[in-house]
């Protein structure tokens, strides 16, 4: 029975709310156009991130690759430097060998050429004599050749090093603007988060003073419908007293004049009906809850009965009612007579009336 009247007087104020904000103006597009501007610079900053992470990456791959080929220059200036020491030996080696034969002329050798046992070892001195020739030629042609080689390769790296070396300070100026480009993309996405921050909370004052405005008009329209039938019902009841009446009891406050129709019911005009459904009345608002949805079988009212107005009263004529501002037990007036308190659940500052509406 509670979450039912709960649920109708959340109905209700859905309705008054819904009013208020058409009444309001709608702040709803600037509000989306700063989330649009934010979720777009988020992006932006998210991308450039990215950008900074898979550039790092490739700085450090290309400052790997920049110590392998210093490390390769070491071992090839090493290796270059080897080259020359043992070319140079062959040289040395080779100019001795010449002088050895220039200062001693050509007769030792045609000495060895003609103590020659046979022409066999004739001709085996005649090829180790070419041969010696041969070898030196040989091998000063090779020591050049690998010492030329390395030099090359050694000012092939160099070359590959500067590239590196390049690159690297290409990359580094990339980062930096890089990272240029993210602070000024933090900066703008902080500023338009604080002015969407200020518009959202502009927008809820204004929602929240339009539906203020809103509450108060509707307050005092049914504060002017009822000011009449208020009147009259504090004059000739008191929220202590007994109704006159019991079983087929009207409001004995109510206007004297014409009452509505609402099939077998006769309910007096100027308070709570069921087209009204939420009326305010005496300092609270009324609303009512019908035992053809909520039976109430929890509640003990003795003498149970359904008046001629509709309204559900107890053995001595009072409107069964339902409070959370008065004990159970409480007589108090309402816009159709007194009634009591048996139940509670109406919300504060809101008595529900039991009808059979």
């Amino acid at each position: 029975m509670h979450k039912k009247r709960i649920a109708r007087r959340g109905a209700a104020f859905v309705c008054a709310f819904g009013v208020a904000l058409s009444a309001m103006p709608v702040h709803a597009a600037e509000v989306k156009s700063l989330e649009d501007k934010t979720s777009n610079l988020q992006s932006q900053l998210e991308g450039i991130n990215q950008d900074l992470v898979t550039l790092s990456n490739k700085i450090a791959e290309t400052e790997a690759e920049i110590e392998e080929s210093n490390n390769e220059v070491y071992r090839l200036e090493a290796s270059l430097q080897i080259s020359r020491n043992n070319e140079e030996k062959q040289y040395e080696t080779m100019k001795t060998r010449i002088k050895y034969m220039y200062e001693n002329g050509s007769e030792t050798m045609i000495t060895m050429l003609f103590t020659a046992d046979s022409m066999g070892d004739f001709l085996n001195k005649a090829e180790f004599i070419q041969n010696i020739t041969d070898y030196d030629k040989e091998m000063l042609e090779n020591m050049m050749e690998i010492r030329q080689g390395i030099e090359t390769q050694e000012e092939d790296l160099k070359s590959q090093q500067q590239e590196l070396t390049d690159l690297q300070s290409q990359l580094n100026t990339e980062q930096q603007n890089l990272q240029a480009k993210a602070a000024a993309t933090s900066t703008d996405l902080a500023t338009v988060n604080a002015q969407l921050q200020a518009a959202r909370e502009a927008q809820a004052k204004q929602e929240e003073e339009a539906q203020k405005k809103a509450q108060e008009e509707a307050a005092k329209q049914a504060s002017a419908s009822t000011g009449n039938n208020t009147s009259g019902s504090s004059s000739n009841n008191n929220s202590s007293s007994k109704p006159s009446n019991s079983g087929s009891n009207n409001n004995s406050g109510s206007s004297s004049g014409s009452s509505s129709s609402n099939g077998k019911y006769n309910i007096p005009s100027g308070g709570l009906t069921p087209s009204k459904g939420r009326i305010w009345f005496n300092g609270h608002t009324e609303t009512y809850y019908s035992q053809k949805v909520l039976p109430g079988t929890g509640l003990n009212i003795p003498g149970r009965h359904i008046a001629s107005d509709g309204t559900i009263r107890d053995k001595d004529g009072y409107i069964v009612l339902a409070s959370d501002d008065y004990p159970k037990g409480t007589v108090v007036e309402t816009s159709l007579g007194a009634g009591k308190v048996y139940d509670s659940g109406s919300g504060k500052g809101n008595i529900d009336l039991y009808t059979d509406w």
